[in-house]
């Protein structure tokens, strides 16, 4: 893949999507909000505004790398601390386990943009990349609830290569994926295989091309996220026709 044609498409992609509107996104510390963070530094200049929305299970590398980068691209940010919302919640609601708890903080972040994003005149970026989208790896109308994606086209293995591309910190592209919400999470912990694994199946099953060499467990899982989680991508169902009823 062609990497400076990769960007100049992107940012162009991004520059058109904003029009006159200012842009706002959420920035964990994790590799993907930070390309998009770069992406759109690059695209609307000081028209960007980025909110950190830490947990007191965040960890605070994440919010060190995420303060480092406003400060290296000087972007405008604030840092909200949800945790007492999720624990106002909790009280509500006994027993959340972790799956819920992160869930919710994934809705209440999506809240809190949308919420800035009318204060500031501006559209509310994603930061899911591709693999994340065919796996369903997210929460609807949580971060998957956004105006528009620059990075619903690229793979997570070719979010890592277009970072290192355009230069960004070491911190971002060793760091192991997570989507931060409990203590010890990870990606690979939750799917079971690592990103470049899991994109090879995606890839061959996006193109419709055999996938008889994968591993069987493997294989397994990716058709069965991919199936049950389809709907993670659909817009939600209406009745149609109504005009008979008249």
């Amino acid at each position: 893949m062609n990497y400076t044609k990769l960007q100049e498409l992107l940012i162009n992609f991004i520059k058109e999507q904003a029009g006159n509107k200012n842009l706002i996104l959420g920035l964990s510390g994790g590799i993907d909000s930070a390309l998009v963070a770069h992406l759109c530094k690059k695209a609307v200049g000081e028209k960007l505004f980025v909110l950190l929305m830490p947990t007191k299970h965040s960890k605070k590398e994440n919010l060190d790398d995420a303060l480092m980068l406003c400060k290296d691209l000087q972007i405008h940010h604030e840092i909200i601390y949800i945790d007492e919302v999720l624990c106002a919640y909790e009280k509500i609601c006994q027993d959340l386990n972790p799956l819920r708890f992160g869930n919710l903080a994934a809705r209440v972040r999506m809240s809190l943009l949308y919420d800035y994003s009318a204060l500031h005149n501006a559209l509310v970026v994603g930061t899911s990349n591709k693999s994340e989208l065919m796996l369903g790896y997210g929460t609807i109308y949580g971060d998957l609830a956004y105006a528009f994606n620059p990075l619903a086209t690229l793979y997570k293995s070719e979010v890592f290569k277009l970072a290192k591309f355009m230069g960004m910190h070491e911190n971002f592209i060793q760091k192991a994926p997570s989507a931060d919400l409990w203590p010890n999470q990870s990606d690979e912990k939750d799917l079971g295989y690592k990103y470049e694994v899991l994109d090879e199946v995606l890839k061959a099953l996006e193109n419709n091309q055999s996938l008889e060499n994968f591993d069987e467990n493997l294989k397994n899982l990716v058709l069965e996220r991919v199936q049950n989680n389809a709907f993670k991508r659909k817009l939600p169902t209406t009745l149609e026709n109504t005009y008979d009823l008249a």
